[in-house]
């Protein structure tokens, strides 16, 4: 159907609920029939476009809920029938499935062997995770389950990566969150959005649910004076103790924060994350490494010192390292340009571009780090 068809069928299904509903029927007959047609709009809501597709399930919601009122105001104190529930679960479980299709999960490209440096945090990642998704009966045996990890630590170290690079390698679609994705001050709006992500990724696994900047949507509730944030973190804790009961091991939860300490507390217990992940800054070897990756598609000196580039860059992460390189590929494009003399990119170049780009990482921030590893034990 065309959109002007999908249009005229939904406004002749309006027009019939409200027919029912200012009809002189009896209460139970509007409830019959209500219940009938919250049928036919629901098969009709099949085969649509999505964003039609909602239309007609909010109105067979609509539908739903009159029921549910007038069941309420009959005398007699009739019970809501199992049929009703049936019709709540199909409703919701499709408006959940539409709302997560729209959040458009994909099997990440992005592999372990694309991460430079994290020795040990691939290790973990490999020995905890992987390795237990590929054996799960011998994982079973010892109560490995891998199946939810917050990866904590400084912006631009590389957890992103490693969430893409698991759902690479377990063949998983991944769904990205951000707080722009979920958040919402309207009142119910926040737990709705949890609820859809919840069951759309019940309807669609197996998946993995990728939380980024994971500390601004489950907020310490003590330390927050929103009163969504106080409604939706107790709904997101509930979304995901159901899901071990519901995922079949099917469904992961990978989160991400640059603030672990900012998370509320019941977010952090090991029944809702099995494994915490410290995502340290680069080494010295992999600041290295990191170099002759973000320079290895550039016009460069086959003379650059890549040992010593990673000497000098103690305090810069892998983002501040992809931006040292680009920086520096600029000033000699510019250069270039102006000499009209192709040139390929020096020691000096990147040298002078590391002394005037800033650091990251700081004692201070390394130690609140230690502080969180030590109060749970990691």
């Amino acid at each position: 159907m065309n959109n002007d068809q999908d249009a005229e069928c939904l406004k002749k299904y309006g027009e019939k609920v409200e027919s029912i509903i200012k009809s002189d029927q009896l209460k139970n007959k509007k409830i019959e029939n209500l219940k009938f047609l919250a049928t036919e709009i629901l098969n009709s809501s099949k085969n649509r476009e999505n964003a039609k597709r909602v239309e007609f399930l909010k109105l067979a919601d609509l539908c739903v809920n009159i029921i549910d009122k007038l069941t309420n105001e009959m005398p007699e104190n009739v019970s809501k029938s199992n049929s009703l529930t049936k019709y709540k679960e199909v409703i919701i479980a499709n408006d959940s499935s539409d709302y997560f299709r729209r959040l458009r999960p994909a099997i990440a490209s992005t592999s372990f062997d694309d991460i430079a440096g994290l020795s040990d945090v691939k290790k973990i990642v490999m020995n905890q995770i992987i390795k237990a998704r590929e054996n799960k009966e011998i994982a079973r045996m010892y109560g490995v389950t891998g199946r939810n990890i917050l990866l904590f630590g400084p912006p631009g170290t590389g957890k992103t990566s490693i969430a893409q690079a698991i759902s690479n390698r377990v063949q998983y679609p991944m769904v990205t969150i951000t707080p722009s994705d979920i958040l919402d001050n309207k009142f119910g709006e926040f737990e709705k959005n949890i609820r859809s992500l919840f069951q759309g990724a019940i309807a669609n696994k197996p998946v993995i649910i990728f939380f980024d900047e994971f500390d601004s949507l489950a907020t310490r509730r003590t330390n927050s004076n929103s009163s969504y944030m106080k409604r939706g973190v107790p709904e997101m804790l509930r979304q995901m103790t159901d899901l071990r009961k519901e995922s079949d091991g099917q469904i992961m939860i990978i989160a991400a924060t640059n603030n672990p300490w900012d998370i509320d507390d019941a977010m952090l217990n090991p029944e809702r994350f099995d494994t915490k992940i410290f995502v340290p800054p680069p080494d010295e070897a992999s600041r290295s490494e990191l170099f002759r990756t973000f320079l290895r598609e550039l016009k460069v000196s086959d003379a650059i010192d890549y040992e010593e580039l990673g000497r000098i860059s103690e305090g810069y992460t892998g983002a501040d390292i992809k931006y040292i390189c680009k920086r520096a590929a600029e000033e000699v494009f510019s250069q270039v340009i102006d000499s009209n003399e192709i040139r390929e990119i020096n020691q000096e170049d990147l040298v002078v571009s590391i002394e005037h780009s800033s650091r990251s990482i700081t004692g201070d921030l390394l130690s609140k780090y230690t502080k969180f590893k030590e109060k749970y034990h990691l």
